[in-house]
């Protein structure tokens, strides 16, 4: 795949993700919440299972279980239980929002875990980001769409943590795990996490659940974001730089504005949407400019990871 079209598909996925906030808060209408994190998760579930045998196998070393499991805790579980839970609180405006700072805070727990250098730029950014969040917060009053926003917004914000954990995973294991591997492994690993929740809960009558309005949220969910976005993101990751990546996450918030203006006829105060350009600015100016080129080749720890990798299986032999 070109480089052109990469940067097309993350763009359609980033757009469809926006998108999935507004879903969210209209299948919440319909169904347990409990449901709801189940059906975002086994359609995922589903589609990785039959391309399980087609997956590179991975070279496992001792203790990676841990930051396995905990890669499947954080993402898709956590954030997906925070951020539904969020969107019962507060406005899909406000959550878009918030969940664009997640570029922001894993350049925080990069620095923090892996020692990466953070510029005066993305320091700025992110300084600007988190004012304009505590204005979007601050200012949010109760209504039909939002009844509780510091409430949902704190869950959003949890959710945001959650995402940055995975993130973090992720870069402790991508140079000797497949990113199909490892998204499989999330959604696996979230299915079995949700499904005593729903088994609790009662079932919807069928004409609820397979009505075109549930069937499709829950398609757009699972199918749309579940797969569809993390299998793009991950391929884009393999091929061209992360800091060209991270910047398609700008459209999160703006494309959750605009659906939730036409859809939902959410507005903000002028305030807020001062807020909504400060988030917008911070994550623009923290962002740092990438190259065009391709990723052809491995990298100096892949190609590092799997020289380890052959050296202990000749030793095991």
């Amino acid at each position: 795949m070109s480089y052109r079209m990469i940067l097309a598909a993350l763009a359609v996925v980033h757009i469809v993700w926006g998108g999935g906030f507004i879903v969210l808060k209209v299948v919440q209408e319909h169904l347990a919440l409990e449901h709801i994190l189940l059906g975002r998760v086994i359609l995922a579930s589903l589609l990785y299972l039959l391309l399980w045998k087609r997956i590179p196998s991975p070279c496992y070393r001792k203790g990676d279980w841990k930051v396995l499991l905990l890669l499947a805790l954080c993402e898709p579980f956590l954030l997906f239980t925070f951020e539904t839970l969020g969107l019962r609180y507060t406005s899909a405006s406000q959550g878009g929002m918030i969940v664009a700072c997640v570029p922001l805070t894993v350049a925080l727990g990069a620095f923090a875990v892996y020692r990466e250098k953070i510029g005066r730029r993305c320091l700025a950014g992110i300084v600007c980001a988190v004012c304009g969040v505590v204005v979007v917060s601050a200012l949010a009053t109760a209504g039909d769409q939002a009844p509780a926003p510091l409430l949902g917004n704190f869950f959003i914000f949890c959710a945001v943590l959650a995402s940055t954990c995975y993130a973090l995973s992720v870069k402790h294991l991508c140079a000797r795990y497949h990113y199909m591997y490892l998204a499989g492994v999330q959604v696996f690993g979230a299915t079995v996490l949700f499904v005593p929740g729903a088994l609790m809960q009662p079932l919807p009558p069928a004409h609820v659940l397979f009505s075109p309005q549930v069937a499709g949220s829950l398609l757009y969910l699972g199918l749309g974001i579940t797969f569809l976005v993390y299998f793009v993101i991950n391929y884009a990751l393999t091929r061209i730089k992360a800091a060209v990546v991270i910047q398609f996450a700008n459209l999160i918030p703006v494309s959750t504005l605009v659906f939730a203006y036409i859809f939902l006829g959410e507005r903000l105060s002028p305030t807020q949407y001062a807020g909504v350009g400060l988030v917008l600015a911070g994550v623009l100016l923290a962002g740092a400019s990438g190259s065009g080129e391709l990723n052809t080749g491995k990298t100096q720890g892949e190609a590092h990871a799997q020289k380890a990798c052959a050296a202990e299986g000749a030793a095991g032999d």
